[in-house]
């Protein structure tokens, strides 16, 4: 009888270490049915990972796991709806995906991601813009009228042309050499004289040629229009909000530092091709909100089942590939 019991026991420790192997191996979600594999379950958790506002492991799991319903419930609507990817969203899913990969492939690869499965997010995220378009563009289902979006240009962007110096000098070695007060304020205020002028009706191409050293071979030098949002990396902190002080069609003087910038401002709306380039980056912007509350809505009608040891076999992998 002891013996007996011995090897039920044994059979049931083999049963139980078997199950919960077979369990780690398995994959780690399924959403409605449809298994999620390993790699794209880690690839959620890795972004978990990666955001400061993640504090532990349930929070990192959550978010994988809604993120991976998400990732369904979009392909399977672009499915649903027979949707297709443009030849020119094809060929920039492959060449923006190659391009990050040639990045951070190394990383993905670490914590246990394909260049496969990186792509197949990539283009995931392809077939949400699809939706957008489907939605909420020209002809779509819901479509957001120009107005609104060039409203949104018009608050969140601001259009200028501006000359910019430096406010010292180099010699002829390259190295920096700092202006004399006289210097200093002669070249404030050739710059102040020149957006005079524009304020009187000269063009910023007109006065550039006061502001130069070398002659007047670049007296027709065309400027053009920049467009910029707050937070641009290109010009310093504070900029964005400065030149939004200054009057549509009126320059001003800005220092930052030891650079200095003649500034006009440009009216936004007064030139049709700089919405037109603009465009799809403020349906984005505007209709994002609506598309989210879109996907949700389909998201609600998925239920997800977790594997415990196949997630934590994942997160483990995760947590060791980022150290």
């Amino acid at each position: 009888m002891k013996k007996l019991l011995c090897v039920l026991l044994a059979i049931s420790v083999l049963f139980v270490f078997s199950s919960c192997s077979e369990e780690a191996e398995a994959d780690p979600l399924t959403v409605n049915g449809t298994p999620i594999d390993g790699e794209i379950f880690r690839y959620y958790l890795d972004e978990a990972l990666g955001d400061p506002t993640v504090f532990d492991k349930g929070e990192a799991v959550q978010y994988a796991t809604e993120q991976c319903i998400r990732y369904v419930a979009v392909n399977s609507a672009f499915e649903a709806r027979g949707l297709t990817l443009s030849a020119g969203s094809v060929a920039e899913v492959s060449e923006r995906g190659n391009a990050l990969w040639r990045y951070f492939g190394e990383h993905y690869e670490k914590v246990g991601v394909s260049k496969q499965t990186f792509m197949k997010i990539r283009t995931s995220l392809a077939y949400t813009e699809a939706l957008r378009t489907m939605l909420f563009d020209e002809g779509g289902i819901s479509p957001l009228p120009d107005d609104t979006l060039k409203e949104y240009f018009s608050e969140e962007y601001v259009a200028f042309k501006a000359l910019s110096g430096e406010l010292f000098d180099r010699d002829v070695y390259g190295n920096r050499v700092e202006l004399t007060e006289e210097q200093l304020t002669n070249a404030v205020e050739r710059y102040n004289n020149a957006a005079g002028e524009i304020n009187k009706g000269a063009s910023i191409d007109y006065v550039y040629a006061s502001l130069i050293n070398s002659g007047n071979d670049e007296v027709r030098q065309s400027l053009e229009t920049i467009v910029i949002e707050d937070g641009d990396p290109y010009y310093p902190a504070g900029f964005y909000k400065s030149v939004r002080e200054i009057e549509p069609g009126k320059a001003d003087v800005k220092i930052f530092g030891d650079k200095i910038y003649l500034v006009c401002r440009v009216e936004i709306l007064s030139d049709p091709d700089l919405f037109k380039k603009y465009r799809d980056v403020c349906l984005k912007a505007v209709s994002e909100p609506y598309l989210q509350s879109e996907i949700n809505t389909m998201c609600n009608a998925y239920e997800s089942v977790r594997r415990s040891g196949a997630v934590d076999k994942c997160y483990d992998a995760v947590k060791e590939g980022r150290q």
